[in-house]
């Protein structure tokens, strides 16, 4: 599971000194980012080796893991791409080594789709700036500030007997099969969310819903709370066809392919597989 192993060594707090030729910048066009294609490790480019790239901006410091101080910046625009370099879809960091990299830009991912869709005051529609001393956007015209903006969500490994529940998203790109999980409503617990999206998805209940681990997700801008829990009465699927496309209980040798190694939801099925979740 993709998770900072060292997070008292990373640090959030603004720097305000401009990124150095060998500090690593990460450029972001839309769900894109530029890579080195020629290296298979450590493949986050350093400043001067993507400067033709960023003559239109100037970095801004995202954080610090270590010594090692992150910039990001954006374009909606076609720059000169330097030799080596490609931009390839922001999920490469699940498979970026060493995993550190991987950490990195997920979080980086996370600052950077806050930075783009916060460029205007949702108060006023007035033009927000960076301040200088906290990781916030200041609105010049009335002075709200924003602070990064973070969406809780749930996924529930659901087991009945020796079997776990996975079901196939019916919308979007991703459609391996996976665990139950949604976002956290308005006036509810990460439990409660349990519950609801479970109902909702395949209608059914739960019992023993147990918390068992956490995990920042860049790609949604979301924080993943996982849990466990056991089937509560009739096993029968009613799915939810406008979210699913199928849903199925499935024994440890019936497992199909499912999610990156770097996710949540690969921990959670793979403690399912080797008989780790809690009885």
């Amino acid at each position: 599971m993709l998770i900072n192993q060292r997070p008292e060594r990373f640090s959030l707090f603004l720097d305000a000194a401009h990124a150095g030729e060998n500090e690593t910048v990460l450029l972001f066009h839309g769900n894109e980012v530029l890579l080195n294609a020629l290296r298979e490790e450590g493949r986050l480019p350093l400043r001067g080796e993507i400067a033709a790239a960023l003559t239109a901006t100037e970095p801004l410091h995202a954080f610090t893991q270590d010594d090692r101080r992150v910039f990001l910046a954006d374009t909606t625009e076609d720059v000169p791409i330097p030799e080596g370099f490609v931009f390839t879809p922001v999920r490469a960091f699940t498979t970026l080594l060493p995993t550190e990299d991987g950490y990195v830009l997920n979080a980086a991912y996370h600052l950077a789709v806050w930075y783009r869709t916060h460029r205007f005051c949702g108060a006023c529609g007035g033009e927000t700036a960076p301040e200088e001393y906290e990781r916030a956007l200041t609105c010049r015209r009335c002075g709200l500030t924003i602070f990064p903006s973070i969406s809780p969500a749930v996924i529930v490994a659901i087991t009945n007997g020796d079997r776990l529940l996975l079901a196939r998203n019916a919308l979007g790109m991703f459609r391996h099969f996976s665990l139950i999980a949604g976002y956290v409503e308005v006036g509810e617990t990460a439990e409660q969310a349990v519950h609801r999206e479970t109902m909702e998805e395949v209608g059914l209940r739960l019992k023993d819903v147990r918390f068992l681990a956490s995990q920042p997700w860049g790609l949604s801008q979301s924080l993943m709370f996982g849990f466990y829990a056991r089937l509560d009465g009739d096993d029968t699927i009613t799915l939810q066809e406008s979210e699913l496309a199928e849903a199925r209980w499935f024994t440890r040798e019936e497992l199909p392919e499912t999610a990156s190694a770097s996710s949540i939801a690969f921990d959670l099925i793979n403690r399912f597989r080797l008989g780790t979740l809690p009885e």
